[in-house]
């Protein structure tokens, strides 16, 4: 009977640990989960987040190394960088502040009375503003898209275009095979291509290398996102600022743990680059309002 008894409290002992274990922690702190921190732009984004909020403990998640599951914790807020971890984190902690940076086309994510954010297109009127104003005979602007990715995007363009006096014509490609043929049917109904971001249209540097080597032979100007894309010819690229977004998404954090949120929940982007590529426009023969350039921070000539 001693024995017995020894035995239930003992297993009695055991149940109480395995339950404390799986019980959580009182919340603490901001997780970070980074879809890939070798992505060198998530990278950046999470360095100055965390440079911002030095004095508040963050626990860090590389999905690309790790998920989820193998990470319990408890935080106050969560900050997810990248579509793959806001995916997974809203399913996951459902009733935390959650704030996202880096996603293409936030619009076509679930988000809820716990979501924040700083979107990852700079405002589509600013963009399309600095296009009719540095090239005035440019009036017709190419989109390639996937429906899956930025249908909701090409939408709001297609509206905020008329008002700035330009017309977009889009096509929707299904997949990166489709790229090709849409982009050459596309190509001789407008006046320049403005490149978005698009993982179906961008699968990788040999389908970006062939756009451009498409529209180069057409001589037809490409806009761009990212200073990336001047090297391939980019006449001009408005990409948003990697360090000021991490920043945005501290100072949110920061006003959600103090309750003093007053502003947008979701922001766009608050800093930018312009960069001109005066050399290609030249080739191409392209007119260019030369007032205008006062708002272009580096020229290529």
């Amino acid at each position: 009977m001693k024995i017995l008894s020894i035995l239930l409290i003992s297993i009695l002992i055991t149940s109480c640990v395995q339950t404390q274990k799986s019980l959580p922690n009182k919340p603490e702190g901001i997780l970070i989960i980074n879809s890939d921190e070798s992505v060198e732009k998530y990278s950046i984004i999470q360095q100055e987040f965390e440079t911002e909020l030095s004095e508040i403990k963050i626990t860090g998640i590389n999905l690309a190394e790790s998920s989820l599951q193998d990470n319990l914790v408890n935080p106050l807020l969560v900050y997810a960088i990248g579509s793959k971890a806001y995916s997974q984190a809203s399913k996951v902690f459902k009733n935390k502040p959650l704030i996202f940076s880096s996603m293409i086309n936030w619009r076509r994510f679930d988000i809820t009375s716990y979501t924040y954010g700083v979107a990852l297109e700079l405002p589509v009127e600013m963009q399309l503003f600095m296009y009719s104003y540095l090239f005035p005979d440019i009036h017709t602007l190419g989109v390639l898209y996937s429906k899956s990715h930025n249908s909701q995007w090409f939408e709001l363009a297609v509206s905020q275009a008329k008002e700035v006096g330009l017309s977009l014509y889009g096509k929707a490609v299904a997949n990166t095979a489709d790229v090709s043929k849409e982009l050459k049917e596309i190509l001789p109904k407008v006046d320049a291509l403005w490149l978005i971001s698009d993982p179906t249209v961008l699968h990788d540097a040999n389908q970006v290398q062939q756009i451009f080597d498409t529209t180069a032979a057409m001589k037809k100007p490409i806009f761009a996102y990212s200073t990336l894309f001047t090297k391939y010819g980019a006449i001009l690229t408005i990409a948003a600022d990697l360090p000021t977004m991490g920043r945005q998404a501290a100072y949110l954090a920061q006003n959600i743990l103090e309750q003093q949120i007053d502003e947008e929940k979701i922001q766009l982007p608050a800093g930018s680059h312009v960069t001109l590529n005066l050399k290609r426009i030249q080739e191409y023969g392209i007119k260019i309002n030369h007032s205008a350039l006062s708002s272009v921070e580096n020229i290529i000539k």
